[in-house]
């Protein structure tokens, strides 16, 4: 979320769920916690299979065909 442009200036946390009330945000977005991305953003951007790092292939295989 971008800065405090959602700020309605009604700051009142509901603790049960964690999430403003005023703005609909966490506590850690309003205090600029970065928070880690969804996972389907980190997905690769194509069908192709992602390879493994070297040290993890050689412990593991590459897999089969």
């Amino acid at each position: 979320m971008s800065g405090d442009a959602l700020c309605v200036g009604v700051c009142m946390i509901d603790w049960d769920s964690g999430v403003c009330l005023g703005c609909g945000r966490t506590a850690d977005e309003i205090n600029g916690v970065p928070v880690a991305a969804p996972p389907e953003a980190l997905q690769p951007a194509t069908d192709q299979p992602v390879a493994l790092p070297p040290n993890v292939a050689a412990q593991v295989g590459e897999g089969s065909d």
